[in-house]
């Protein structure tokens, strides 16, 4: 089946659409503000880019429709088809603004109704305003999202769940996340510099992108024009460490090996890659490591946009990915970094770049998570797709929990030191997977990658996180409950233990939803063997359920 994108909405700093994007990005420009939207007591580097004009109460949610409502407009519909799909990548969701002012007035002891609050919301948000009745989910590998989601979206367009996809990504500027990042000590003092000698952080950034992807032959029938081609998807986890990636770049390289491998490309037919380029030390330094792994000694053109609009997070990869169509569409490269630093071993990228013709785009998040997608000009042939293959679940096993204090070491009794300084959500997770491959024996295989599906996510530590922040002041965020807030911590810290190094996919959404995204994903050839992980841990004062299986192909 030939996936092709037919519209592509962007909102970003650089302003609303693809042009000024593309217009800032040719320029050298960027789009950053010495001061963030919301007031920045404590923070020591304050930088940021903010979209203009955003309206602060629901800033995702507006972010979101805006982008869908453009590439709708693009694709030539004045709504959606009967059960067409939406898949979202995101880090924060409505934390960021809704979430925020509904727990500081439950502090104040002022408190209203959570609902619509979570990191789903959005993407319910923008289902419910398109009367949408196909499959919808969202995304949340971090920064990683916004690229992770177009695996999904091409495996339910394969198996025909919708007869065409919305899917982006999206993350609004926060206090909550501006100063997880300050604490971390990873933001740039006077502007992010990707791949640059003196690169000295990130500098965050918001914004939103929805990309239509449909089947060739339904966009030819209504007479739509393909923009490009999605030819390949790809994921992979590092399996090292929560925050940092492994340094070698073994992840990011793994996860654009699977994109070649599903598009059927040797990495000699891409002449275009958009880096992840964060403009932090290690990352940069890694991204380089995994261009030479993929690419080897051959010169490749490459490009980041973060430099120019700031790091937008779960919204990243589809911002990433609409550059991407715009390239392709123009015929023109976005320029490469102006300086490269000497310490990351980078092929010199040719001069003049290329027109280019395959594109990949790579992106990387906490917890280890990577992913890939290679686009391609309209014209290019469609990937020859395996077909659909039949799975089995090897294994299974489940875990109830009251509320309250739990006696670990008694479910756990030779559980590692690691684990002991892990929090409830993440320590179910591990303890219902300890069963799991008790029961097997030993650790599946290093291939297997690991898909969790989670209703409540983090929320017990985004409570304890933020509660300190109002508390103490952004000065005093609690970095190591930050790296936390990442929904998908008990999947990295289980891919750290047990080196699991396959497709990592987390779900906001009910927990038997992991179970169908698993099969759905390895029946489509996008990996052999899957753990899937239900998990609902909201709080300490409540009960925690999980539930753990072992998926391959039969």
């Amino acid at each position: 089946m030939k996936l092709i994108i037919t519209g592509v909405g962007v909102v970003s700093a650089a302003g609303r659409g693809l042009v000024p994007l593309l217009g800032l990005l040719d320029a050298g420009g960027d789009a950053f503000a010495d001061a963030p939207p919301y007031p920045g007591e404590g923070l020591s580097r304050p930088r940021c880019a903010p979209v203009a004009g955003l309206e602060r109460q629901r800033p995702a949610e507006t972010l979101l429709l805006d982008a869908a409502g453009q590439a709708l407009a693009q694709a030539g519909l004045d709504g959606v088809p009967v059960g067409a799909g939406l898949i979202i990548g995101t880090s924060s969701g409505n934390i960021s603004g809704p979430w925020e002012r509904w727990h500081r007035g439950e502090l104040a002891g002022q408190p209203v109704s959570e609902q619509g609050c979570g990191r789903d919301a959005p993407t319910l948000a923008l289902a419910a305003a398109l009367g949408l009745e196909g499959p919808c989910a969202t995304i949340s590998v971090a920064c990683a999202s916004g690229t992770a989601a177009f695996a999904s979206a091409a495996c339910w367009l394969e198996e025909g769940l919708a007869p065409m996809v919305l899917v982006g990504g999206v993350d609004a500027l926060s206090l909550y996340i501006h100063a997880g990042f300050n604490g971390l000590g990873a933001l740039s003092l006077h502007g992010g510099r990707p791949f640059h000698p003196q690169r000295d952080g990130l500098t965050l950034g918001e914004g939103a992108a929805v990309l239509v992807l449909e089947p060739a032959a339904a966009a030819g029938a209504r007479g739509a024009t393909a923009l490009a081609q999605l030819l390949g998807t790809g994921l992979a986890a590092d399996a090292t460490h929560i925050s940092a990636p492994h340094r070698g770049g073994r992840g990011a390289a793994a996860a654009m090996a699977a994109a070649l491998e599903d598009a059927g490309l040797e990495a000699g037919a891409v002449d275009m890659v958009s880096l992840h380029g964060t403009g932090t030390v290690f990352n940069d330094a890694m991204e380089a490591h995994a261009m030479r792994r993929v690419f080897g000694d051959r010169a490749v053109a490459f490009h980041g946009v973060k430099h120019a609009i700031g790091h937008t997070l779960g919204a990243a990869g589809a911002i990433e990915a609409a550059v991407l169509v715009g390239a392709l569409q123009r015929g023109v490269q976005p320029p490469a970094p102006a300086v490269i630093a000497e310490d990351l071993p980078f092929m010199p990228p040719p001069v003049p770049a290329p027109r280019p013709s395959v594109a990949l785009s790579s992106s990387s998040a906490f917890g280890g998570s990577n992913a890939a997608l290679i686009l391609g000009l309209p014209q290019s042939p469609a990937p020859a797709r395996r077909p659909a293959v039949a799975t089995r679940v090897v294994a299974r096993a489940e875990l109830a929990l009251p509320s309250g204090s739990i006696d670990w070491n008694q479910l756990w009794p030779d559980s590692p030191e690691r684990f002991k300084r892990l929090n409830r959500y993440v320590r179910t997770g591990m303890v219902v997977l300890q069963r799991l491959f008790a029961q097997l024996g030993q650790p599946p295989p290093v291939d297997t990658g690991l898909v969790l599906a989670s209703p409540a996510n983090c929320r017990g530590v985004d409570l304890r996180y933020h509660q300190r922040l109002v508390e103490r002041g952004a000065a005093q965020a609690s970095r190591l409950d930050f790296v936390y807030t990442v929904p998908g911590a008990p999947a990295a810290e289980a891919a750290i233990l047990w080196d699991l190094r396959g497709p990592p996919v987390v779900l906001v959404a009910p927990m038997d939803r992991a179970e169908q995204e698993a099969a759905r994903l390895i029946r489509r050839g996008r990996a052999t063997r899957l753990v899937a992980l239900g998990l609902d841990a909201p709080a300490q004062d409540r009960p925690a359920v999980a539930t753990a299986c072992l998926l391959e192909r039969a």
